[in-house]
């Protein structure tokens, strides 16, 4: 399903120039990361995908802007705020209330929305008692509830560490193999290459690169995740946890499978 298709298209604020002359289209079936410097367009281009921003040509979205969740990079402007998880994720489902009231149907969406983001369990928990991590995908899960085929994340890892960055793409894995699309803005190179199958390079002008999704990286990325308590930027540079020396015979077996699927992608 394609849900945007964007056209030769500039865009200027008073008159300076941010984007030049864009071209881009997405099918739901991709997995798209949009990288480049700070300034570089990003955030606008993403604005002008969900109509938050206009432009009188160059961008054709309106036949599915209604499908469309997104997830922005500051979600919480007072952390100290006192709703609870099911509040907030029920705040997706505003503009579906019946005569200022949310139904049963409503609540237990939001239930089953916080379920696919394995946060079903805190519902109760206020937000601000929740970790960076648990309260991204709180977020997400408020995008979801609106039962939309497209989520658009802007920079969902900004501020969470290398564990709970690869958790909540694992997610975002998870929820693209059960049809939802993704397009999300990352400047971690080193996770969103396990990740996209197209990556975008902002920087004014688009370039797209197609096809770059590295398996045995992805692989590499899960195996952790599951595996290991700790990791960071270290392991995910070397592609290395050294590993094989002290865990189970099962995980030994699991972690050579990996080194040898790696080997035969070189």
């Amino acid at each position: 399903m394609e849900f945007f298709k964007i056209t030769n298209l500039s865009y200027s604020y008073d008159k300076t120039p941010v984007l030049k002359n864009i071209n881009l289209s997405y099918d739901n079936k991709d997995f798209l990361a949009i990288i480049g410097p700070n300034g570089g367009g990003k955030s606008t281009l993403i604005k002008l995908i969900l109509g938050i921003l206009k432009s009188k040509n160059g961008i054709d979205n309106t036949l599915y802007s209604s499908q469309i969740g997104y997830v922005p990079q500051n979600t919480l402007a007072n952390e100290n705020f006192p709703a609870r998880v099911l509040e907030v994720v029920m705040m997706g489902r505003v503009n579906k209330k019946i005569f200022g009231f949310y139904t049963k149907e409503d609540k237990k969406i939001a239930m089953q929305s916080l379920q696919k983001v394995q946060m079903q369990d805190f519902w109760n928990k206020k937000i601000n008692e929740l970790s960076g991590g648990q309260r991204q995908r709180v977020f997400i899960a408020r995008a979801l509830v609106g039962e939309c085929k497209l989520l658009i994340l802007d920079e969902p890892t900004a501020s969470v560490d290398s564990k709970s960055a690869v958790g909540i793409f694992e997610l975002l894995k998870s929820l693209h193999k059960q049809g939802v699309g993704i397009i999300c803005i990352c400047h971690d190179i080193n996770i969103i290459l396990a990740y996209a199958n197209k990556i975008a390079y902002l920087n004014q002008e688009l370039t797209l690169h197609n096809h770059i999704q590295d398996k045995a990286k992805s692989e590499f990325l899960t195996h952790l995740y599951e595996h290991h308590q700790h990791f960071c930027d270290v392991e995910l540079s070397l592609n290395s946890c050294l590993c094989e020396n002290n865990f189970t015979q099962h995980d030994q077996f699991h972690f050579k499978n990996f080194k040898i699927k790696k080997a035969e992608n070189v």
